[in-house]
C-alpha cells in the first residue's frame, strides 16, 4: 500500500501502513477496451478484498494475495498485518476511487510487472482524539497466470521481516502449547514422512483457525503398522484402507505400509485430505445419508465434501511450498495420484453416500487449492 496522508492511528498502524516507493510507469499503446476491462477487473478484486476485511475474514484475504506475494510473506505475519489494519484501526469498509493501469516493481523482491494496477482508494479510520478519519492509500495488483488479478502486501523486505517478528510464521505456530513443532526447513517428505506431515498439518490449521471465531482441537493419529490392526469408534482398521478420519473419537487412523508404498507426496495428500474432514467437522459440515438430499446448511453431499477436503489439502501444500518444507513439483504426485487411483468406479454416482468423485474432479479440486487458496473450495459436484 502506498499512503499519500499519514493519520493519527493506533501505535504500529503506520508503520503497517508503508508506503510502496515505485509508482506505476506509462503503459504505453494500449487498445482502449482492453485497458477499460483490465481496470474494472483490478477493481473489482480489490472491492472485494474490502468486502473480506468487512467480513474479518483476514485469511480470505491472505488466499487472494499474488503467488509472488504467498512466497515471501508467510500466511500468519500477513493475517497479523491485516487484523491490525482493518480489525483494530478501521471503521469502515474501504472504497476503490480509481484504477491505473501500467508496469509496476515490487520493492519487495526487485521483480517488474508490465501489466499493473494502481487502485487508489480510501478507508475510514479511527482518529487519535476519537471520531473518524478518512485514509487514503493504493494497492497494488498484478493479474496470475491464470489472469485472476491477485494484490501485493508490504513495500520492503523489512516491512516483510518486522511482520513476521510481530506476528510470526506458519512454522512458528507450532510453539504455542498443543501443536507440535514441523520443521522450518529441508523437506516434508525426507526422513520420517509420516510424522512431519501430521505435525505441519497440526501447526498450519491451529494458525489458520486462529483467524476465525472457532476453536481448533488436534486429532488424535493412530498409525497402523502392516500385519496389524486398530479399533477405533468406527470400527476397525485393519488391511489396507490407506486412511479415514473417524468423526466420534476425532481421529485419523493412517494404514502405514500404504503411505510408504506411494510416491511421497501422495501418503501425505492422503493424511492431508483426512485431517481436512478433520476440520470440516469441526467446522459442523454434515455428510447427508443415503437418499437424502442437503436441504439447509451446512448439510452436504459426500462428494461435496470429498472434494472439498481434496482442495483443502492443495491449500496446505501451497503454503508448504511457500515456506519451502516442498518441493514445487511435490503437488504434481499428488494430482497423478487422483487420476490414477482415487477416482470412483463408473458405478458410483454422484449422488451416492460414499461417493469421492471422478479423478479428474479429485485433481482439478487439489489445484483449485493449491492456486487459488481456501477460496478456491467453494465446490460443487458438476464443476
Amino acid at each position: 500500500m502506498r499512503m499519500r496522508r499519514r493519520v493519527a492511528m493506533p501505535v504500529g498502524i503506520l508503520l503497517l501502513l508503508a508506503a510502496l516507493a515505485a509508482p506505476l510507469s506509462a503503459r504505453g499503446a494500449q487498445d482502449a477496451q482492453a485497458d477499460l476491462r483490465d481496470r474494472a477487473l483490478a477493481a473489482a478484486a480489490a472491492q472485494n478484498l474490502f468486502g473480506l476485511a468487512a467480513q474479518g475474514n483476514y485469511i480470505g484475504m491472505v488466499d487472494e494475495l499474488h503467488p509472488d506475494a504467498m512466497a515471501v510473506f508467510p500466511r500468519a505475519a500477513a493475517a497479523g498485518v491485516l487484523r491490525e489494519i482493518y480489525g483494530e484501526a478501521a471503521t469502515g469498509s474501504g472504497q476503490v476511487v480509481g484504477v491505473e493501469i501500467g508496469g509496476w516493481e515490487w520493492p519487495v523482491t526487485g521483480q517488474a510487472y508490465a501489466l499493473a494496477a494502481e487502485v487508489s482508494f480510501i478507508l475510514p479510520v479511527r482518529a487519535e482524539g476519537g471520531g473518524d478519519e478518512w485514509f487514503e492509500s493504493q494497492m497494488y495488483l498484478v493479474p496470475d497466470t491464470a489472469g485472476r488479478w491477485r494484490w501485493f502486501l508490504g513495500d520492503s523486505p523489512a516491512f516483510v521481516e518486522d511482520a513476521i517478528a510481530q506476528y510470526g510464521s506458519s512454522d512458528e505456530v507450532a510453539a504455542a502449547p498443543g501443536a507440535p513443532a514441523g520443521p522450518s526447513s529441508g523437506n516434508l517428505l525426507e526422513g520420517d514422512m509420516i510424522t512431519n506431515v501430521v505435525n505441519d498439518l497440526d501447526a498450519f490449521y491451529a494458525d489458520v483457525v486462529s483467524y476465525t471465531g472457532l476453536t481448533y482441537r488436534s486429532p488424535g493419529v493412530v498409525v497402523v503398522p502392516q500385519g496389524q490392526s486398530a479399533q477405533g469408534a468406527c470400527g476397525p482398521a485393519q488391511g489396507t484402507f490407506a486412511g479415514f478420519y473417524c468423526p466420534p473419537d476425532e481421529t485419523l487412523y493412517l494404514d502405514e505400509a500404504f503411505m510408504l508404498s506411494q510416491d511421497p507426496f501422495a501418503g501425505a495428500f492422503v493424511i492431508a485430505h483426512e485431517w481436512a474432514h478433520h476440520v470440516q467437522t469441526a467446522v459442523g459440515f454434515v455428510r447427508v445419508g443415503p437418499g437424502d438430499a442437503p436441504d439447509q446448511f451446512p448439510e452436504l453431499y459426500s462428494i461435496e465434501l470429498e472434494i472439498m477436503a481434496d482442495c483443502m489439502s492443495g491449500v496446505w501444500a501451497a503454503d508448504a511450498t511457500a515456506r519451502g518444507i516442498l518441493a514445487p513439483g511435490d503437488i504434481d504426485q499428488a494430482v497423478q495420484f487422483a487420476l490414477e487411483v482415487l477416482g470412483d468406479p463408473q458405478q458410483v454416482g454422484p449422488y451416492d453416500p460414499q461417493a469421492h468423485g471422478t479423478g479428474e474432479q479429485r485433481a482439478r479440486a487439489i489445484m483449485n487449492g493449491y492456486e487459488d487458496g481456501f477460496l478456491g473450495c467453494n465446490v460443487s459436484i458438476d464443476a
